[in-house]
């Protein structure tokens, strides 16, 4: 097998990616049709639609040039939120106020 650029990986990933949403967003369309199933899990319907907006979101971020910008421009708060507790500052902070900081 030949290695493959990261560039071409991270595009694969992403294709990945829009793949396994498509499956969910399927999986949802159907779960809806259901009008009793619907009325009974509206908060898990409600998560598979989040989960299919973060593989797009991922997606995203693995086809740009820079993923460092695409990742802080994240359409989903859950990925800028935990970048920004990575952020250097914040991790030094976190381990000074730590008991065994």
């Amino acid at each position: 097998m030949a290695p493959i650029d990261r560039s071409n990986l991270l595009a694969m990933l992403a294709e990945e990616l829009d793949a396994a949403r498509a499956q969910i967003e399927a999986l949802g369309l159907v779960l809806i049709d259901d009008s009793d199933v619907a009325a009974r899990h509206v908060t898990e319907l409600q998560a598979l639609d989040h989960v299919g907006q973060r593989c797009a979101s991922v997606a995203a971020i693995l086809r740009s040039d820079d993923l460092h910008a695409a990742s802080l421009g994240a359409c989903l708060e859950s990925i800028t939120a935990r970048l920004e507790d990575r952020r250097p500052e914040r991790i030094d902070a976190a381990v000074a106020r730590s008991p065994r900081g």
